[in-house]
């Protein structure tokens, strides 16, 4: 009986603790959210130009219904680069573009990191192969993170489910995703990689402020 007694007052001591914590530490409520406008995306990156924006699959503006998009087709003669951003605060506004390739047929492979030349990040790299009668493509993307790069969406999940454990809110979160299709040959490939290497620097370096990123 006596040990029943001493649990019941070590759980009151705890519980005591944790209200006293809760009502004392109060963590900083960062700034409102206030996404990227379109205006504020250059329309013209590294030779490309883009005169309008395109409006997302209508499922993909139901998953992310509480994120802001940007997308737009940046072209030069021939060639064509495409270009999302999505802002938003919430893990309903992250996307992780791996998920819906694969669910729509697509087998990505080489997926890996790697530096951006002209730039001081790294970002997600891969190829989306084997949907029929459809070209491969090339695909560089990152997330900024209340400030803070990520190449792992499941780093982004963790670090906002901390936020919300210790009360923070409307902490920002961008993902960037650039895609360029593939011609069959190889060493055409890296031609084109390389490509789509400079695209995103330029874009990068030039939108890095305006999504408050902080270097390391």
């Amino acid at each position: 009986m006596s040990q029943i007694r001493w649990m019941g007052y070590l759980l009151t001591a705890v519980l005591a603790v944790g209200l006293v914590v809760s009502d004392t530490w109060k963590p900083r409520t960062p700034p409102k959210f206030v996404g990227i406008s379109t205006n504020q995306v250059p329309r013209h990156v590294a030779g490309y130009a883009c005169p309008a924006d395109y409006e997302l699959d209508a499922s993909v503006q139901q998953a992310l219904a509480s994120g802001d998009t940007i997308s737009r087709l940046y072209r030069k003669g021939e060639d064509s680069i495409d270009f999302v951003l999505i802002g938003g605060t919430d893990r309903e506004a992250l996307h992780d573009p791996r998920s819906c390739l694969v669910g729509a047929g697509w087998q990505l492979v080489g997926d890996h990191t790697e530096r951006i030349p002209n730039t001081d990040i790294a970002m997600r790299s891969c190829h989306g192969v084997g949907l029929p009668q459809s070209p491969s493509f090339d695909m560089l993307y990152l997330y900024v993170v209340d400030g803070k790069l990520v190449t792992e969406v499941t780093q982004i999940r963790a670090q906002m489910l901390l936020s919300a454990v210790i009360g923070k809110r409307n902490t920002p979160v961008y993902f960037l995703r650039f895609m360029h299709n593939l011609p069959d040959g190889v060493p055409d490939q890296l031609v084109e990689h390389q490509r789509l290497q400079r695209f995103a620097a330029s874009m990068w370096n030039d939108m890095k402020s305006k999504l408050n990123y902080r270097s390391a």
